[in-house]
């Protein structure tokens, strides 16, 4: 008597638990919904695909917090280097907040032109001495060299002392100084340290040429100003 041949039964070709396909757990649930209690073994397959989902959410929440942990360094890296959002203090390169009023200024929006950077404070007497000076200069000047006058390590009313040598109104630009040790960045970067008058003298490509420290005159500005831009002036 010939045996009767036996079909084998055919192995699960996928990864879901006891070999089942990507519908099962669908039409369990489907099956559950309406009102047929799954068995035993479709109970703990609902159970694991439950647990995988919410690995799966766990895991997606970690990456995203990850990410947006990782942009926001990014983005604290990118404006570590600035004093305030838009400016800068690096010497080369500076970018300052107008004194009293809306907008910036920069050193490359000068280039062009000869350019001197005067830094003041209420509280220097010897600025006192030293803006008329600048002032009469900037007049004379118009047009052929940009004189910028930044009021740095301020503890007083800086506004109120640009206004009072009428700075902006021989034409100066008068700015804020932002940063370093005292809203003094740039004036730090200049190597100013703690003392008051400081001028720096860029070339009309922006390149530093030298700084001063201490108070200049009616006699040793117009020297200082000859010595480094020529027939500029």
């Amino acid at each position: 008597m010939a045996k009767k041949r036996r079909t084998p039964r055919r192995r699960p070709t996928n990864g879901t638990p006891g070999g089942s396909s990507p519908d099962r757990a669908g039409r369990t649930r489907e099956a559950a919904a309406q009102g047929n209690p799954p068995s035993a073994r479709q109970a703990r397959f609902l159970a694991k695909a439950a647990a995988a989902r919410r690995r799966k959410i766990r895991t997606g929440s970690v990456v995203f917090g990850g990410v947006a942990a990782l942009a926001a360094v990014i983005a604290l890296a990118a404006t570590a280097g600035s004093n305030t959002a838009g400016a800068r203090t690096n010497t080369t390169a500076w970018v300052l907040p107008r004194l009293g009023q809306p907008g910036k200024v920069s050193l490359a929006s000068l280039r062009g032109k000869p350019v001197v950077v005067n830094f003041f404070a209420s509280w220097c007497t010897e600025c006192q001495a030293e803006l008329p000076v600048f002032a009469n200069e900037t007049r004379q000047l118009r047009g052929k060299v940009a004189f910028v006058e930044v009021n740095s390590l301020e503890t007083g009313n800086g506004l109120g002392m640009a206004e009072q040598f009428h700075l902006a109104g021989a034409g100066a630009i008068v700015a804020s100084d932002v940063g370093g040790a005292q809203s003094s960045g740039l004036h730090d970067a200049l190597g100013g340290g703690s003392s008051m008058p400081l001028t720096a003298f860029y070339d009309s490509r922006g390149h530093l040429l030298t700084t001063h420290l201490g108070a200049l005159d009616s006699a040793s500005l117009p020297s200082t100003l000859a010595q480094l831009y020529g027939s500029a002036v």
